[in-house]
């Protein structure tokens, strides 16, 4: 158990950790998004404050930590002052991004009438669906090491060539478009209108199907942990750990009994 958690735990709590900062970006952008729609102030604050909080974590924090992978990525593992420049220009940039946030602040600070919006205009049907099927796809990817090597005894070629990885990406960000289209229409509808029933069981459905989808991945990135070391072997019958061609191994050379000998006999 112990020997799982080091292997698993430990990495997911430090991608935990440096995601936290494009993740809380995120989330303010959503709180933004709601803040000007509803119109209301102290929610669109607590946006701006929590980029200024992501920002600052992001050009400070995160790279003191990750001083060694990028020496080793961009400078051959060698400071010589690398890393200083590094830290200057996460400064910078800090500076840079926090002078973009107050403009963006200052352009949002008065409530302005919102357009009313419907899920047709934006296509939110559309958007959710795609994300349901890309996230059921991703199940199936990431489900095809148990499939193939209990059905033909190794996995596709197909599977390894393309990693699960990029499947991933675009479902989040197709998730997030649906999300971002959802924030346009959810908050909007009229309830006097005699037909805000029909506009809300369609915002209600795409509303839905997107937090689904939002289960489903969350459930496959935790398959992901179980399928990735099989997903990632060069080739189908290899393993990548130990070289070893798992199917011959009664023909593998360098490998040859030692001699027999001949005990001695005490005269």
């Amino acid at each position: 158990m112990l020997m799982l958690c080091w292997f698993y735990c430990i990495p997911l709590a430090k991608g935990a950790f440096f995601a936290s900062g494009p993740f809380l970006f995120v989330l303010a952008m959503f709180a933004l998004k709601r803040g000007v729609r509803q119109q209301r102030g102290t929610l669109r604050q607590i946006a701006f404050f929590m980029m200024f909080a992501a920002l600052l974590k992001m050009t400070t924090v995160d790279i003191h930590f990750l001083r060694a992978d990028l020496l080793c990525r961009f400078n051959q593992c060698h400071d010589d002052g690398f890393f200083r420049n590094v830290q200057i220009a996460g400064l910078v940039a800090l500076v840079v991004f926090s002078f973009l946030l107050f403009n963006m602040y200052r352009s949002f600070a008065r409530d302005k009438r919102q357009k009313r919006i419907s899920p047709q205009q934006v296509h939110l049907s559309i958007w959710a669906n795609t994300g349901l099927l890309l996230v059921l796809v991703l199940m199936g990817w990431l489900a095809a090491p148990w499939v193939g090597y209990l059905t033909v005894g190794h996995i596709p070629k197909f599977f390894v060539r393309i990693p699960w990885q990029h499947l991933a990406e675009l479902d989040v960000v197709v998730l997030l478009i649906g999300f971002w289209k959802l924030e346009d229409c959810v908050w909007t509808y009229d309830p006097v209108e005699r037909k805000k029933r029909g506009f809300k069981i369609d915002v209600w459905t795409a509303k839905d199907t997107l937090w689904v989808s939002v289960v489903l991945l969350v459930i496959g990135l935790g398959l992901s942990y179980v399928s990735h070391d099989v997903l990632s072997m060069n080739t189908p019958q290899h393993s990548e750990h130990l070289h070893i061609n798992l199917d011959k191994l009664d023909q593998l050379q360098g490998f040859d009994p030692p001699p027999a000998t001949v005990p001695q006999v005490p005269e």
